[in-house]
């Protein structure tokens, strides 16, 4: 893969990471803060390409103050999503969703007032970061996406795959966010079946953030009825995403089992 398109890439992630901070902090859209944030896992996902195809690449390692700004933003992200949650399960509580939008507010309010100075970051992170992107041989990116398709086919395997699946989708995650500037010669090559594994990686994501409701919902003392609910919710997308995840080599790449 060339430097140049890589480099390109990466100007355009540190482009859209600037423009949704700055947006968010005019009008506190939490689209903004969402697509800041998709940005930021994007320019991550190209440098753990970098670092596949040379472990003693820095890039990665440059980029860590942005990472900061994206678990923070993580905090108010994932407040936002509970409260979609508890909405389309249909919770009852309003205590538990007037803590939720309180702490949406304060957490906007604290991360906008601890990141004043994240422009200037940015900036300086973009920099260090762009100059240690090199070109890649096409055998190490081919390399890559079959080791993290392994590594997702491995963890769909396990029996206790449920313990796994946030890591599953990672791996897919990358794929998918690396496959927006593979050259044609190796989208051509992998004959990855992309619409197969974004609903997979979609259908776990769905089930992730019931989860992490589900979660917060018990350390918050939500009432058992809802609970149960929520619960049945996550039983219901796991039967689902059981099903979609058979034969998953097959149906995404033709692999035999044996990464043959």
């Amino acid at each position: 893969m060339e430097k140049g398109i890589q480099k390109d890439c990466f100007k355009d992630r540190i482009k859209g990471i600037g423009e949704n901070y700055s947006l968010f902090g005019q009008d506190q859209n939490m689209e903004y803060l969402h697509q800041m944030r998709v940005e930021i896992k994007k320019a991550h996902s190209l440098l753990k390409l970098q670092l596949f195809s040379d472990s003693a690449n820095q890039a990665i390692q440059h980029f860590k103050p942005v990472r900061k700004i994206f678990k923070k933003a993580g905090l108010i992200r994932e407040a936002q999503l509970n409260l979609q949650n508890i909405d389309l399960i249909r919770v009852e509580d309003e205590k538990i969703r007037l803590l939720l939008q309180t702490n949406i507010e304060e957490g906007i309010k604290i991360f906008l007032s601890n990141t004043t100075d994240f422009g200037s970051k940015l900036e300086k992170s973009g920099k260090k970061t762009l100059k240690k992107i090199k070109e890649i041989p096409d055998k190490k990116v081919l390399a890559f996406y079959r080791t993290q398709l392994q590594k997702a086919s491995k963890n769909f395997k396990r029996k206790l795959f449920i313990n796994h699946l946030h890591e599953s989708r990672k791996s897919l995650k990358v794929l998918s966010h690396i496959h927006e500037i593979l050259p044609n010669n190796l989208f051509e090559e992998l004959q990855i079946n992309w619409v197969y594994v974004e609903l997979l990686q979609q259908k776990i994501g769905n089930w992730h953030d019931m989860h992490l409701t589900e979660c917060w919902m018990k350390k918050n003392k939500a009432n058992k009825k809802d609970l149960k609910i929520i619960q049945k919710n996550l039983q219901e997308q796991l039967v689902e995403i059981k099903e979609i995840k058979k034969d998953f080599e097959i149906k995404a790449l033709g692999l035999n089992g044996n990464g043959g």
